[in-house]
């Protein structure tokens, strides 16, 4: 019997192979090899932005860098105080540490090192959690925080809120005593008490502006620093030091 032909089916729109689209939220390999350069970018640009590869974008004017600032270098600090002497007579007008927009926070066995304001802008914490807006950014003033007390539910409503200070991440702000405001550091209209009177530098005018850290993980790194090294093997100390040491039981 002659073979049956069975008739050409013809290729509906529907069946018709669709080319390949990239889920939304990832990048085709095209898409990447192309963008590759831009996207490394974002990353290094945007390296907060958790899981997206471009940072957004923000219609909000970024708050301007500081052009003053006060550096500090935790390892020179002795202790002196007289940053908080300094700060409490130029704001309160006296001698009254407890006053003083620096506080000295001090740790064993004998790690001690001045806490003020980082002028965090943008990532003021302080100001973003504020309950009733009572804190704003004074971009005018090198990013110090505006505490308007009027706002503020310590001062206005004779309240106990420390969501400032504990929303600060370097734990810099502490509140006034007696009207119980809070204290945050305003660099003094540009010239601070506190750097004037430093007397090892380690409170200075534009040094390095370290980022803000709670002062218990500070003391954790310094403590670090000053760890001594663990002696060397025996076989690897001078004869004459390790005859010595046995002779004096340094080394049993």
């Amino acid at each position: 019997m002659p073979e049956r032909k069975m008739p050409e089916r013809k290729t509906t729109q529907e069946e018709k192979p669709q080319e390949e689209k990239p889920q939304q939220g990832k990048i085709s390999r095209r898409g990447f090899l192309l963008g590759g350069g831009a996207g490394v970018g974002g990353l290094v640009v945007g390296g907060g932005v958790g899981h997206q590869v471009f940072p957004k974008k923000t219609e909000e004017t970024p708050i301007p860098e500081p052009t003053l600032w006060v550096g500090r270098d935790f390892t020179a600090c002795t202790g002196c105080k007289l940053c908080r002497i300094a700060c409490s007579k130029e704001k309160e007008g006296k001698i009254w540490p407890a006053v003083a927009r620096v506080s000295l926070h001090e740790y064993p066995p004998g790690h001690e090192f001045p806490v003020l304001c980082y002028e965090c802008g943008d990532g003021a914490k302080c100001v973003e959690k504020c309950p009733t807006a009572a804190l704003s950014v004074d971009t005018k003033n090198n990013n110090t925080i505006i505490v308007d007390t009027t706002k503020c539910l310590r001062t206005a409503k004779n309240g106990d809120c420390t969501i400032c200070r504990d929303e600060c991440p370097g734990t810099a702000v502490t509140f006034h005593p007696v009207s119980k405001a809070p204290l945050i550091c305003d660099l003094c209209n540009g010239d601070p008490a506190c750097t004037k009177v430093c007397p090892k530098g380690t409170l200075v005018n534009n040094g390095f502006r370290a980022a803000a850290h709670k002062p218990d993980q500070i003391a954790a790194t310094l403590a670090k620093m000053y760890v001594p090294a663990p002696l060397p093997p025996k076989a690897a100390m001078n004869p004459e030091y390790l005859a010595n040491a046995e002779e004096m039981d340094m080394l049993a």
